[in-house]
């Protein structure tokens, strides 16, 4: 069934249901679009040094402004080091995944207390996809 790109997109049309058609369309594997396609959610989120040690210590609380399997993007009032290792801790209410452990890529100072903080997963996560997606 062809997509209407015509008429606005429903609900239901999202990255993996239309990387699925295109995957039997096409008979292509489209594995590696699947891992960088991006889920808008705002899911609050708990940023704390992956060092055993250190995890008690600072805790920064934010919230995603985007989420994928190899990543994440989060807003937070506090910066972290550039390249240092994270374990992210997601409101399972708001996304029913285990804490992850990240290297932050890249911060940016968004205001005073603001900072955009970019994260890649250690090991690819699983998103539930299927409800509470943000605009």
């Amino acid at each position: 069934m062809p997509h209407d790109f015509a008429r606005n997109a429903p609900e239901t049309d999202r990255p993996d249901d239309l990387l699925d058609d295109l995957e039997l369309r096409l008979r292509t594997d489209v594995s590696s679009a699947r891992g960088l396609a991006t889920c808008r959610r705002k899911v609050a989120v708990t940023v704390r040094p992956a060092n055993a040690l250190d995890r008690d210590v600072i805790a920064t609380a934010g919230y995603t402004s985007e989420l994928r399997r190899l990543g994440a993007v989060c807003l937070v009032s506090r910066p972290t080091m550039v390249g240092s290792f994270f374990l992210l801790t997601f409101d399972r209410a708001d996304l029913d995944v285990a804490p992850a452990l990240a290297v932050c890529d890249r911060c940016a100072m968004l205001g005073d207390a603001l900072f955009e903080l970019s994260f890649k997963f250690v090991q690819e996560i699983d998103l539930p996809l299927a409800g509470g997606q943000a605009d």
